[in-house]
């Protein structure tokens, strides 16, 4: 039984499934930036690649606006809008032929399962 993880990973992400996932995105007009920086970041797991957004750009207005706001989370949150950017991800990511499941604040790209023999199913929750 073949494992879910994808091979040819490295740990700062450079390997060939993350260039894979980095393509693809591009392709749909999303830049990515290195796993530490801040932005769209996709870099290497165990089991495949995950992706995920560090939205300090956004916040930055938000917090010189509402800086002074007892409860600043509630400007901070952004539930839509990681939801939203979630969705359009998995949806180029799966039309570029990956599973694609959700991770806590992560997507996780695998190759299908069909490929693999196995991994998890993609979840429907995006």
């Amino acid at each position: 039984m073949s494992s879910p993880t994808i091979a040819g990973l490295t740990q700062d992400g450079s390997g060939d499934d993350c260039a894979r996932v980095r393509r693809l995105l591009a392709r749909a007009g999303f830049e990515t930036v290195p796993q530490d920086g801040h932005g769209l970041r996709v870099w290497a797991a165990p089991e495949g690649v995950l992706i995920g957004w560090a939205a300090q750009e956004v916040l930055r207005p938000t917090i010189q606006v509402h800086g002074h706001e007892e409860d600043l989370s509630r400007f901070t949150a952004l539930p839509g809008l990681h939801t939203a950017l979630r969705t359009a991800l998995a949806v180029t990511l799966r039309d570029g032929g990956l599973d694609v499941a959700v991770r806590g604040d992560h997507l996780l790209a695998l190759r299908p399962r069909e490929a693999t023999g196995s991994g998890p199913a993609p979840d429907p929750a995006v």
